[in-house]
């Protein structure tokens, strides 16, 4: 191991000892009940929410994913980055303060609790359903983190010359387990807060550094104009083609007022004005990390045209290449933390709410269970969360496809599912 690994390793080490501790914090504060334990009592403000709601709705994808995209596609990735902030700020008008007020008005605790209430469900139906949806989309949408953490401990050679794939998953998958089944929902939100800050500030640096160090927008242009890779549209589609590729795109926006464990965060925020003020934090946050990540790749492939023969290889290599190209290794570690936050906020947001959804939803309500010891809930609730874990970990260890289209399947799964009745 050389002396740069060593240094990243430690930088590394000290941001995963950091959300243990924060963790611990939660545990002590907020593991009293299970209320408490599941949604922090509804007391959170609204930078938590803003922050933690947007570091858990943009994962993996968002560092390694979409600056994969904006290498292999060029400007044409842009597309992709404004349909995230579209989404953003559809919700941020229609979305959130709406969903506040009537959560608020019927005490509900998850969205199948909002859903049951609002539509005054008797049958148990609504609840079924929407716990079988979200708890097995939720674990798929958890595996491709876990496989986003092996493909970045191998492509940054963490350890070392050819550190496997495992390693980074099993690290990923332990860390999240420790501090969630500790702090469980305040910790969850407390830890995606510092994820989601240390994201913002990597998206908002490396951008601008790649822009000079390709030589600016002549630079950019005299490498990616002969490839086509200045079209919006792709360099390889036209026509009709290219107007399925740009609408595909922009529906990732449709898929926003669906995602549970995001639109949650507004079920759970302290009140109404604290809701409004969250959802257009974070559009201003999801401007810069998205456009910011897709610009990285398209600066990337500028500064290295060669680095990568496949979008999956791009995805493992651009961000890994840039640190090693540009920062020192103490920096290099702060930013395979940012990309790390990308992976635990949403893993940990949709294993928590997985968990929970189906404690509360299938067991407690669907159950009928009238009196049960709280702390036998919050037991029985980490105990999942552990099995959950573990069962995403062993099915990416088994290597899952791209991490854009595997997200992109879970992620249209949830929103086909909840976004309209959300909305309607």
């Amino acid at each position: 191991m050389t002396s740069e690994n060593i240094g990243v390793l430690i930088t590394f080490c000290i941001y995963l000892l950091l959300l243990v501790v924060i963790g611990r914090i939660g545990e002590r504060r907020h593991s009293g009940s299970y209320q408490d334990f599941i949604s922090a009592d509804k007391s959170l403000g609204s930078l938590v929410t803003a922050i933690s709601a947007a570091a858990s709705s943009e994962s993996v994808w968002v560092m390694l994913g979409l600056s994969g995209l904006g290498y292999w596609k060029g400007a044409a990735a842009m597309w992709a980055a404004l349909g995230c902030v579209l989404g953003f700020m559809f919700n941020a008008m229609f979305v959130t303060v709406q969903l506040r007020r009537d959560s608020g008005r019927f005490g509900s605790i998850t969205i199948s609790d909002y859903l049951e209430d609002r539509l005054g469900d008797k049958s148990g139906m609504l609840r079924l359903v929407s716990a079988l949806i979200i708890t097995f989309f939720m674990l798929s949408y958890v595996v491709a983190q876990f496989t986003g953490a092996g493909d970045l401990f191998h492509g940054m050679d963490l350890l070392g010359q050819g550190t496997p794939y495992w390693a980074g998953v099993v690290t990923g998958a332990v860390i999240i387990a420790v501090y969630i089944v500790l702090g469980g929902y305040a910790a969850v939100c407390w830890t995606d807060t510092v994820q989601g800050l240390l994201m913002f500030l990597v998206m908002l640096v490396l951008p601008v550094m790649a822009y000079f160090h390709a030589g600016g927008v002549a630079g950019i242009s005299r490498v990616l104009g002969p490839m086509g890779l200045l079209s919006l549209s792709g360099a390889d589609v036209a026509g009709w083609a290219a107007l399925g590729f740009v609408a595909g795109q922009l529906g990732i926006a449709i898929g926003y007022p669906g995602m549970p464990h995001m639109i949650v965060r507004y079920v759970t925020v302290k009140d109404e004005t604290a809701a409004r003020r969250a959802a257009w934090l974070s559009l201003l946050w999801g401007f810069v990390v998205l456009f910011g990540s897709a610009f990285l790749g398209v600066a990337v492939r500028a500064i290295a045209p060669e680095l990568a023969d496949t979008q999956k290889a791009a995805e493992q290599q651009v961000i890994p290449f840039f640190c090693r190209l540009s920062l020192p290794s103490v920096l290099t570690g702060i930013v395979l933390s940012a990309v790390t936050a990308a992976i635990m906020s949403t893993a940990d947001s949709q294993l928590m709410y997985a968990a929970t959804s189906f404690i509360n939803d299938f067991w407690l309500k669907l159950g009928r269970k009238k009196t049960v010891d709280p702390k036998r809930l919050v037991l029985w609730t980490r105990i999942l969360l552990l099995g959950m874990t573990a069962l995403a970990m062993l099915v990416a260890l088994a290597k899952i496809r791209l991490i854009y289209t595997f997200v992109l399947f879970a992620w249209g799964a949830l929103g086909a599912a909840f976004t309209p009745i959300i909305l309607l």
